[in-house]
């Protein structure tokens, strides 16, 4: 490709190495000087072309011919026409359609002079000319009594000469006609010295600069203070003391600060990051679900905390004690919300007293499963956003996100968690926003609006008028994000004004969903699970029994607990995990009557079943124990008369043929008996007149002889063993 080397004129403004000002060439470089300081450098050719690009220098300025007229706009500083306000540019306008007058009269008379301008006859012609090209008012000769704004009035012709020089010399260009009234007023400090500001400084830091946000005129008040104390000094050393300064002159300064440091100061750095952060203009999701933003919010409504059925079971003295603290009772509820950033449209929605993991692992659940209980429970038109994966789950760090339930339950659904800062709306800027549309454009019309802060509505009582419960809130909320807000125009990053409803079926389409988990997956993972045994009947878990004919298989195997998990928002089947059986069991719900019921719904009406009146619960109690009472008097009776044994024990009975079983079993000794010896004795040989011979005795052997012993009278020869004791 063919290198082109500009040509760079003489005197063409640069911005290169901090300086900015004209460029002269020397040999095969160029100088420059800066319009400032008069500091020079030596640029190449490449430098002086990159400069030419810079803020400062732009290239109309660089080639812009040195006349009066080009440093008049140089000096001002406004180069393009939207640079300047709406007024200056109607300015600009009236003064050019006058330019053309003008030369369409020195095109009549060959030259003209101020003198020439001021005659009638000649302003005619040139309002004539000019009012064709310039509209928007009309143009008139000469100022006259009334208002000057609705007409626009030809200068003088020495003024008008003025302009037509400037406009000449500066080739033509538009921008030497406009006054520069952003140059007016007093462009110096205002009398104010370093060591004054430097005390206006220091009364702002002591005395505004704080997060309990004192006013302006408190800090005026330590300026003052600041001041005397220098004057004091400056009069001690000879010096002119210094005048107090206004209120108007403190506010200026204060203004250089910059609002931002100042609110950094004033509401701390949680509320700037809130506030004045940057936003975000780049494409974060391409897929339904590839990306999904979760944060709660404490709801500006007031609702009653009391649940259907509950009213009608309590008393009369029940009911009066209640109504009395009914202010008590009246509660605000956090609403919980899940939203997908490629489509826009909500995922889940759920209203709790406190966030938790439980309200957590519902949002998910509802986000991965089908919503059209929802649909039809509360009449809703539209038809809401089908189960998808949840691919990244982005959440602050509240507490309903942070606990091991949640971060494994969305591991197991194969979901990236990403924790946001708490208190940095900028982290999660999609559903942050979508707060404040609620926050706008529904919550504020329901019964019961507290304001978007303390003391916001003076004239409203809201807890008189918080009248909805739980139930008819979520139903509003549900019909709202379901039938109202996918299908209103949205003009965030990337929508482009589309409707979230349209955008997620564009998406849907062209499959650009996420697939959801398995039902196993969504059990196990994010189900309510119990440990139970099996029985021929099945499992029974949550008072729901279920069965399969696959469990019934493994009957014979299981000789523990089982693990069932069980969805709480379809109770149709169950997943059972079984110790050292490598695949989930599938089990279906045999009760068929409560197949089309939640398990919440299932336990309310298992809570209803149970609930009674206390009144009837002693009725009821009382007749059970008059009956059972007269048939034991019933049994008893016919006993006495037929004389039937007892087939009962007492408790005294029983005791004593405890503790005789209890003391175990041991062998009998008997006493000796008068006129006999014991075998020990008879053994030991000894005269005894309880002894006598029988036959001839014990005789020697053939050979030898017996050994002759000591007499031992105490020993004994036979020893039997000792057996004392308990038999075992």
């Amino acid at each position: 490709m063919t290198k082109i080397k500009y040509a760079i004129p003489r005197g063409a403004r640069v911005a290169a190495q901090g300086l900015t000002g004209a460029v002269y060439p020397v040999g095969d470089h160029y100088r420059l000087v800066d319009d400032a300081t008069g500091s020079q450098a030596i640029l190449s050719y490449t430098e002086v072309v990159q400069g030419l690009n810079m803020p400062g220098a732009p290239s109309r300025i660089a080639l812009m011919a040195q006349t009066e007229a080009a440093a008049r706009i140089r000096q001002g500083g406004r180069m393009y026409r939207y640079q300047l306000s709406e007024k200056l540019r109607d300015q600009i306008d009236f003064r050019k359609a006058l330019m053309v007058g003008i030369e369409a009269l020195i095109a009549k008379l060959g030259h003209v002079r101020a003198t020439d301008l001021n005659r009638i006859e000649h302003r005619r012609f040139v309002r004539e000319i000019a009012q064709q090209l310039y509209t928007r008012l009309p143009i008139d000769i000469a100022r006259r009594g009334g208002s000057v704004k609705e007409v626009a009035i030809m200068p003088k012709g020495r003024t008008m000469l003025v302009y037509y020089t400037r406009y000449r010399e500066s080739g033509g260009d538009e921008m030497s006609l406009v006054d520069q009234v952003w140059l007016r007023g007093n462009r110096t400090g205002h009398g104010i010295c370093d060591r004054m500001r430097h005390l206006m400084t220091l009364a702002l830091e002591q005395a505004y600069l704080d997060t309990k946000k004192p006013t302006i005129a408190a800090a005026l008040k330590k300026l003052c203070t600041l001041i005397v104390q220098e004057n004091d000094l400056r009069q001690q050393n000879g010096q002119k003391p210094f005048a107090l300064v206004d209120h108007k002159t403190l506010s200026r300064h204060m203004k250089k600060i910059g609002s931002t440091a100042i609110s950094i100061a004033r509401d701390g750095e949680r509320s700037v990051a809130n506030n004045r952060s940057r936003g975000t203009t780049d494409t974060r999701a391409l897929f339904i679900g590839e990306l999904v933003e979760v944060d709660e919010c404490k709801l500006s409504l007031i609702t009653v905390a009391k649940k259907h059925g509950f009213w009608a079971a309590l008393s009369e003295n029940d009911k009066q004690a209640l109504a009395e603290i009914e202010d008590v009772i009246r509660t605000r509820l956090y609403l919980v919300l899940m939203l997908d950033v490629a489509s826009r449209m909500p995922l889940a929605w759920v209203l709790t007293d406190a966030p938790s993991e439980a309200t957590t692992r519902e949002l998910i659940r509802m986000a991965t499963r089908d919503k059209t209980r929802e649909k039809i429970r509360y009449g809703c038109e539209c038809d809401p956003l089908p189960a998808i994966g949840l691919a990244c789950f982005k959440a602050d760090n509240g507490t309903g996100i942070r606990n091991v339930g949640v971060k494994q339950g969305l591991l197991g659904i194969r979901t990236h968690s990403i924790d946001a800062r708490t208190y940095h709306s900028i982290d999660k800027p999609y559903v942050e926003r979508m707060f404040g549309t609620i926050e706008s454009t529904l919550i504020n019309l329901i019964h019961g609006y507290t304001g978007r802060k303390a003391g916001a509505l003076p004239g409203y009582d809201a807890l008189r008028n918080g009248v909805l419960d739980c139930e008819e809130l979520y139903g509003i909320i549900t019909r709202y994000l379901i039938d109202e807000y996918p299908n209103e125009r949205h003009f965030g990053t990337n929508m482009m004004g589309q409707r979230p409803i349209d955008r997620a079926a564009g998406l849907i389409a062209e499959e650009a969903v996420i697939v959801p988990p398995s039902a196993h997956d969504r059990r196990i993972h994010l189900g309510w699970m119990e440990q139970r045994r099996m029985t021929d009947e099945g499992i029974k878990a949550f008072g729901l029994p279920f069965n399969s004919v696959e469990l019934q298989q493994l009957r014979d195997h299981i000789h523990s607990r089982v693990a069932i998990y069980v969805d709480p928002d379809c109770i149709r089947h169950a997943t059972v995990l079984i110790e050292n059986h490598r695949e989930p069991v599938l089990v279906d719900l045999s009760w068929t009557e409560m197949q089309d019921l939640t398990l919440p719904q299932f336990l309310a009406v298992l809570e209803q079943a149970w609930n009674e009146d206390p009144q009837t619960t002693h009725l009821r109690e009382a007749q059970l124990a008059r009956v059972r009472a007269r048939l034991s008097d019933q049994l008893e009776k016919i006993a006495l008369e037929r004389g039937l044994a007892r087939s009962f024990m007492t408790v005294d009975e029983a005791q004593t043929k405890a503790a005789r079983y209890s003391t175990g079993v041991h062998v009998s000794h008997p006493g000796q008996l008068p006129g006999t010896l014991s075998p020990d004795d008879i053994a030991l040989e000894l005269p005894a007149s309880e002894q006598h011979r029988i036959g001839r005795g014990h005789q020697p052997p053939i050979e030898g002889g017996l050994d002759e012993k000591e007499d031992r009278p105490n020993e004994r020869v036979f020893i039997k063993p000792d057996s004392k004791g308990k038999l075992t």
